[in-house]
């Protein structure tokens, strides 16, 4: 009888374990949170202080991140080109006379028999 007489308080033992390693598990998944948080606020401000003196210094570019700002520059140039090129891609198609037919229930354009977007008949 003595293993019955024991079972309660080897069962708080154990239990008394588990829930510890639960609470380091917690902690330590707390830490690695704050962590990373830490990082995140630390890569930002690295950023904003890269980005104040590529504006603030453009022209005294020290050697050692001469290829960052060079790439940096690039990468603004390309912004530019593309922001134009989608410009006069939405002018374009803003001249162009549309193929098909009005839609005569929801108002889009269509060269089908049936509207795609509600269904309706296109009408002829």
């Amino acid at each position: 009888m003595s293993f019955f007489d024991e079972l309660p308080q080897r069962a708080r033992s154990v239990a008394g374990a588990v829930g510890e390693k639960a609470r380091e598990a917690v902690d330590s998944a707390k830490i690695s949170a704050a962590i990373l948080a830490e990082k995140r606020e630390l890569y930002k401000n690295y950023h904003a202080i890269g980005q104040w003196y590529v504006c603030e210094h453009p022209e005294e570019v020290p050697e050692a991140i001469a290829d960052v700002v060079a790439a940096v520059r690039a990468s603004r140039e390309k912004i530019t080109e593309l922001q134009t090129r989608r410009e006069a891609a939405e002018a374009q198609e803003a001249s162009e006379e549309p193929d098909g037919a009005v839609c005569p229930v929801c108002g889009k354009i269509s060269s089908t028999k049936f509207c795609p977007h509600c269904g309706a008949p296109m009408g002829e």
